[in-house]
């Protein structure tokens, strides 16, 4: 009890002094704030600088952020960039590849243009329009129909045949003649190359008997052709008196090689009812290679194109028996057998698949105006041509249509003849006719 007694005495004083110190400060008047310690002062300075390097390093990363997200787009662009020249690439190798396959069909379409054009040529303002059907087609080696559209193109030559002009004076006649002369043949020995035509065998038809029909083309008979001017400058001119078979020109193919294509045009002019045999080639062991010769009987409107072993195709010749001049061209190719007969610049017949592949032989030689027995022929006793035969030449490749039209209007003869009349060796009666123009031979 006494201990207790004395912790309570002690416990008194003690809360008196601690009161009185709670009174007296809480009521002395308010001043001045103390002044920081120096420890205090240091550590503001501290945080402003720790503010300052904080904001520096965001700036600094923020920068640093930026500088690659460029890096990253000019990336991006290079790669964009590589990625459309290498489509530029490819662009520009397509458009090569199409140039090309375009320069390729220009020149296609060109040269078709060409053949075109030199068969519309041919063509004659007087044949009407192309929609009308053409006569019935003649069929290569059948005789059927022949005398009929023999007397039918009789018939139409008299209509469409035009006046014969007066005469003109002499001083008229010298003046065509010098304008004849300047605009009209080469001499028929010009010098050029023997080469084949490029592109024959694509110029082709198909590889049967029976071609298509196209404008200008086919085994058909149009009207009479147009008369054409007959030409100045065309070399020599034979004149065969009569029908027997001992009045001939002869031509020698010498030690060339064998001919897998052959052009034949010559002007002609024949008072006879029929052809006759215009020409015949043998080699030197009798065996024939080519000849053509009119039907003699029943027949005398058309002809026979015969080549190799007997085989032929026949040819309307009806409007060159009127005695007048007639451009003739016959054209004939091995690739595809394909054959062309020509007439003042017209196409009269054609065909293909006559005699593919065949080669005629080198080393004969060719009669003109008779014919040559042979083992495939008999040709000897055939009446031969009467008439008078100029310009004739002969090529080693099949001319193109633009070519005869050339010939057959007076422009030019095509470069490197194998054969001409100034090569030929006459026998019998046969004579040259010095003629400066045709028309003053008749």
């Amino acid at each position: 009890m006494a201990g207790m007694a004395g912790m309570a005495g002690m416990a008194l004083p003690l809360c008196l002094i601690l009161a009185a110190a709670l009174q007296g400060g809480l009521s002395r008047a308010p001043g001045p704030p103390a002044r920081p310690g120096p420890l205090l002062l240091r550590l503001r300075r501290l945080e402003e600088q720790f503010l300052r390097l904080q904001e520096v390093t965001l700036t600094h990363l923020q920068s640093i952020a930026s500088n690659y997200n460029i890096s990253y787009n000019i990336d991006g662009r290079f790669q964009a960039l590589t990625e459309q020249a290498e489509a530029a690439e490819a662009a520009r190798a397509a458009l090569g590849a199409e140039l090309t396959r375009l320069a390729s069909a220009g020149r296609r379409l060109r040269r078709r243009l060409e053949r075109l054009e030199g068969t519309v040529g041919a063509l004659s303002p007087a044949q009407g329009p192309l929609t009308h059907p053409p006569p019935a087609p003649l069929e290569a080696g059948t005789k059927p129909g022949l005398a009929n559209t023999a007397r039918s193109r009789d018939s139409h030559l008299e209509q469409q045949r035009p006046p014969k002009q007066a005469a003109r004076s002499p001083k008229a006649r010298r003046w065509q003649e010098q304008r004849q002369g300047e605009r009209h043949w080469l001499p028929a020995g010009a010098p050029g190359e023997d080469e084949d035509t490029p592109g024959d065998a694509a110029a082709a038809g198909p590889q049967t008997s029976i071609p298509q029909e196209q404008p200008g083309e086919g085994r058909y008979s149009p009207p009479a052709p147009v008369p054409t001017a007959p030409a100045c400058r065309t070399g020599a001119v034979l004149l065969f008196p009569n029908s027997s078979g001992e009045h001939s020109a002869v031509l020698a193919l010498g030690p060339h090689r064998g001919l897998r294509a052959v052009s034949l045009c010559a002007w002609l002019a024949t008072p006879a009812p029929r052809l006759g045999v215009l020409l015949s080639y043998s080699t030197a062991d009798g065996h024939s290679g080519l000849a053509v010769h009119g039907h003699g009987g029943d027949g005398p409107g058309s002809a026979r194109f015969i080549l190799g072993n007997g085989k032929f195709r026949e040819l309307p010749v009806v409007p060159l028996l009127d005695g007048e001049w007639h451009h003739l061209c016959l054209t004939w190719s091995s690739g595809q057998g394909q054959y062309r007969f020509y007439l003042d610049r017209r196409l009269l017949a054609a065909g293909s698949g006559f005699q593919q592949g065949y080669e005629i032989p080198a080393g004969g030689s060719l009669v003109l105006g008779g014919g040559q027995d042979g083992p495939d022929t008999d040709l000897g006793a055939a009446e031969g041509f009467v008439g008078h035969l100029a310009g004739l030449a002969l090529w080693r490749r099949a001319l193109l249509p633009g070519e005869v039209a050339r010939m057959a209007t007076g422009r030019g003869m095509p470069r490197g003849p194998l054969l001409t009349l100034g090569d030929a060796s006459l026998q019998g009666g046969v004579r040259r006719v010095g003629c400066p123009c045709l028309q003053r031979c008749l």
